[in-house]
């Protein structure tokens, strides 16, 4: 039996790559498979952790000598990949070694946004890349991947938590909105916050739910206060991923405004909840979102356009229901079983 390592970010904090990563290593080590867990977030002594000049130095010494520790008593290496810092710093010391080790090693790249990463790094990339196998969560990725670096990569979904979100069919439908994305500038969480100004002024009784944080909090409280609509938007900060599904079951509708993106976790959950899903068209989102059948589809950054297919939901409440029911349908793809089946497959070289 393979003997599997992961590499990645591990919770705390809750992220939608270190959730990938838990869950995957769990639910193996569940069905009999023999796993190790490198965090890229080490566990480091807590005197260390609070000197932040060298926390990031220090953390890395403690990554390597996890690499140097582990990786000769494996099969199988599998590093969860994003762009930029994260990839030269963590993904390629984890590639150089396990090709010295002679490991079968995977790239599990899911960053967002690669275009501009890979034509300013391509040379780089390509090497790293070239080592291994490539597996990517969306086919909005592995058609990035194949257009920018001339490389195939296997598709393996994200895994969904069906059953611990709980299907509801939202009738009536209320004008209660959710977003549930960090506060960072590529969510675009600003837009949501807009639209949601717009949808208020025909539907008074109309509520949103913030979940998340991020540099751009303080931003969008302003923003709230601004706009004269505190009293409708709850801010619910950062959440374990196991509050979610209450948080999920006290609101509608979905919607999302992110301006990079590719195979956004928080969408597939609210597929899984019952939530039609109203969004921007960014990236792997349109691979995710069949416009006009599991969701609905506007540009990105139109504030406007978003708040008027909102309103479309309400006024057209049967609409939204079928919406629902198909994306329910269309989250079954992401049940762990399943996504189990194809991550097998692909690690045994059936692929």
């Amino acid at each position: 039996m393979n003997h599997i390592c992961f590499i990645g970010p591990y919770p705390p904090p809750y992220g939608g790559m270190a959730i990938q990563l838990q869950t995957m290593a769990e639910n193996l080590r569940k069905d009999g498979f023999d796993v190790t867990v490198i965090k890229v977030n080490q566990d480091i002594p807590f005197i260390l952790k609070n000197l932040k000049g060298i926390r990031t130095f220090i953390n890395f010494i403690y990554y390597i000598h996890a690499l140097f520790k582990n990786i000769p008593k494996v099969d199988v290496v599998y590093i969860l990949a994003s762009s930029h810092l994260y990839f030269f710093v963590i993904v390629a010391p984890a590639v150089l070694l396990s090709k010295l080790y002679k490991k079968k090693t995977f790239i599990n790249y899911r960053g967002g946004g690669p275009q501009e990463f890979f034509k300013r790094f391509r040379p780089l990339i390509y090497y790293i890349m070239k080592q291994v196998k490539i597996t990517v969560p969306s086919g909005y990725l592995k058609k990035v991947i194949k257009d920018y670096l001339k490389l195939d990569s296997y598709i393996v979904p994200n895994i969904a938590y069906l059953d611990l979100f709980s299907y509801r069919e939202r009738a009536p439908l209320k004008p209660y909105f959710l977003c549930t994305r960090h506060f960072e500038p590529m969510y675009n969480v600003s837009c949501v916050v807009k639209a949601f100004k717009i949808i208020a002024k025909k539907f008074p009784e109309a509520k949103l739910g913030l979940v998340g944080d991020g540099p751009e909090r303080e931003k969008i409280i302003s923003l709230v206060k601004q706009l004269g609509i505190s009293d409708k938007v709850k801010f619910y900060g950062k959440l374990p991923h196991e509050g979610l599904p209450k948080i999920y079951n006290n609101y509608d509708i979905f919607i999302n405004a992110s301006n990079v993106d590719n195979f956004p976790g928080s969408i597939v959950e609210a597929f899984a909840a019952g939530l039609p899903v109203v969004s921007t068209n960014p990236g792997g989102i349109p691979y995710l979102v069949k416009d006009g059948k599991t969701g609905l589809l506007v540009n990105m950054n139109d504030c406007e356009a978003l708040a008027q297919k909102a309103i479309f939901l309400l006024k057209n409440p049967q609409i939204a229901i079928k919406i629902a029911r198909v994306a329910r349908k269309e989250s079954e793809k992401y049940r762990w079983e399943k996504v189990k089946k194809t991550l097998l497959e692909v690690i045994n070289g059936n692929r």
